[in-house]
């Protein structure tokens, strides 16, 4: 019940964010053109405040074609806003599960939970090319477990015909929770200073399903991950904006550990 009131309220929101940008960029018969769609897509939503917090962007659908300049391979870099991104390597493996409790009587509560299946893990560098700004790149909100109550995140695993929405960890987190997170995601809650370079993972539920998925196909994988790329100016101002990157590869390159 908490999270439906949480959706509805997030869908308002998102309402009232479409129509500041109809009287910004529609109805002021100004055009912004700072690249591709997918580049420029509301920084609203998150667990970590934006750059900035105003919330005027351009709005598109989250389901279009990435162009070459926001796609790469293992090994490859995308550069976009203020990021450099690496895809570093990708293994299927458990997730480790950290849950932080809030803290009650100077005690803080912390349990591990090793899942039992396997689930698609993606390692990215990330490079803070910015001579200022301090930046969350990834927020928990964007890679979020797909849940009926929410509209499906923008990351997703698109393997042939099939697509998996998503990651294996729910946002937002329960009342008596501080944070849950994925063992190798615990300094996402520490902002990137400009010119400081981190590895962060990015990964699926814990599904056989999906691991099955990619080990069948005989053909390319994409996996479609949304990210904080900083700023972009417009009439003056700063304003913030996250985009879709596509990291490309086959089932080959995966590799297994427990």
């Amino acid at each position: 019940m908490r999270k439906g009131i949480f959706y509805a309220v997030v869908g308002y929101a998102a309402l009232m964010t479409l129509l500041a940008i109809y009287g910004l960029f529609i109805k002021s018969g100004e055009k912004l053109d700072p690249g591709h769609p997918l580049s420029t897509i509301p920084d609203s939503f998150g667990e970590f405040d934006p750059v900035s917090r105003k919330k005027v962007t351009q709005y598109k659908s989250l389901d279009g074609e990435l162009p070459a300049n926001q796609m790469a391979g293992l090994g490859g870099k995308i550069e976009i806003g203020q990021l450099a991104i690496e895809p570093v390597k990708i293994e299927s493996r458990p997730l480790k599960i950290i849950t932080e409790g809030k803290q009650e009587k100077g005690k803080q509560e912390r349990l591990e939970d090793k899942t039992r299946s396997k689930a698609m893990v993606m390692q990215l560098r990330i490079t803070n090319t910015s001579d200022e700004l301090s930046i969350f790149p990834m927020d928990p909100a964007l890679t979020r477990k797909a849940s009926s109550d929410d509209k499906q995140p923008a990351t997703r695993l698109v393997v042939g015909k099939s697509i998996f929405y998503g990651g294996g960890i729910e946002w937002p987190v329960a009342t008596k929770v501080k944070r849950k997170y994925e063992e190798q995601q615990e300094k996402d809650w520490t902002p990137l200073k400009p010119g400081e370079s981190r590895d962060y993972v990015v990964f699926t539920d814990s599904d056989q399903k999906i691991l099955k998925a990619v080990s069948d196909l005989n053909d390319t994988i994409l996996w479609r991950v949304q990210v904080r790329r900083g700023l972009i100016v417009f009439k003056g101002k700063d304003i913030p904006v996250t985009a879709i990157i596509g990291v490309e590869f086959k089932s080959s390159d995966v590799k297994s550990s427990d």
